[in-house]
């Protein structure tokens, strides 16, 4: 049997059927499932090797990340394999944030001519990215891009920085101290310019403190004999475990002492005794964008999208309103 006979046999094209085969959104969901239903009770199956060929496509799509131990991955690389379907491989590449390992990388991945990529870039050139779009790969960036060619999905980093610290003043705190760890990416630039940007408009000071790894030790070095300065402190995830460590072993509680709001709302958060609050950013929703564009470019619609998705903050123990009575010092 062919998708010929199963036009035929249903009234339909066979470019339908063929679309409908491949997962296509563009077919009726309806017909997709009369069209995938009946392929199944025939017996039908592709010779997908001979596709491939056709379309001199490998399946493989690479998804090259600054750093694999992280739970914000584990949601991306979920809803990609998801979206993108069985008849696809995902490739985990980690760059460590090292332009140079990343260009290396993707020299690999274009010798090997995957079908596309998702990357968090680990330096601000976009040549590199440009090639492979040039070359008929889809490239999404994690990050925003300036090209008018290259695609982006991403949390708003800057509003949902500037939101959460404007929060935090209306609640009463006024010394606000913002963690985070080298090597960072674009997105937490933009977080720095929003928690910024808020303290200025809104009459507050903070500061930005910069660990050296994510480390307990790292942590101390850099930040604790100022913790007294502060009664709230942001700080991406991966961080915020080594902080609340810290402040454990020197007997800083949380939330009496000092509040604290975690970026990326790792798993473990709401187990923690106080729970932690956190900006939660969709990792599934961003892995299916991501995907569904890499599908709508090799389906042939290579127009670049630049999608933002939207982020929520979480509260929970770990923050409360800043009042002088409750808290020694001035903050």
């Amino acid at each position: 049997m062919t998708i010929y006979d199963i036009a035929e046999n249903l009234g339909v094209s066979a470019a339908t059927v063929s679309l409908a085969l491949n997962g296509d959104r563009r077919v009726a969901e309806r017909t997709r499932e009369r069209v995938v239903s009946y392929a199944a009770r025939n017996g039908f199956k592709r010779n997908e090797q001979a596709r491939n060929f056709r379309l001199k496509r490998t399946c493989n799509v690479a998804i090259v990340v600054h750093n694999i131990d992280n739970d914000f991955w584990y949601g991306i690389v979920k809803a990609v394999e998801e979206t993108l379907g069985e008849a696809y491989n995902v490739i985990l590449c980690n760059t460590e944030g090292d332009p140079g390992k990343e260009e290396k990388i993707f020299r690999n991945l274009q010798r090997r001519n995957v079908d596309g990529v998702i990357v968090q870039p680990a330096s601000e050139r976009e040549e590199l990215f440009l090639e492979l779009v040039h070359d008929g790969i889809p490239v999404i960036s994690l990050e925003e891009t300036r090209s008018p060619e290259l695609s982006f999905v991403k949390g708003d980093d800057y509003r949902i920085a500037r939101q959460v610290t404007e929060l935090c003043i209306e609640n009463g705190h006024r010394k606000l101290a913002f963690l985070i760890t080298a090597p960072y990416c674009f997105g937490v630039e933009e977080r720095v310019r929003g928690f910024q940007e808020a303290l200025s408009c809104c009459g507050a000071t903070g500061e930005i403190f910069v660990a050296a790894e994510r480390s307990c030790e790292a942590v101390e070095a850099v930040l604790l004999e100022r913790i007294p300065e502060f009664s709230v402190i942001l700080s991406d995830d991966v961080v915020l475990f080594p902080l609340i460590r810290v402040l454990a072993f020197h007997g800083i509680r949380v939330p009496e002492d000092l509040s604290l709001i975690g970026w990326n709302n790792s798993r473990h958060l709401a187990c923690l005794k106080p729970s932690i609050s956190s900006i939660t950013i969709p990792m599934n929703e961003i892995g299916r964008r991501a995907a569904e564009i890499v599908l709508r470019n090799l389906d042939g619609d290579r127009n670049a999208e630049k999608c933002y998705i939207e982020d929520r903050i979480i509260l929970r123990e770990s923050f409360r309103p800043f009042h002088n009575s409750n808290q020694g010092g001035e903050r």
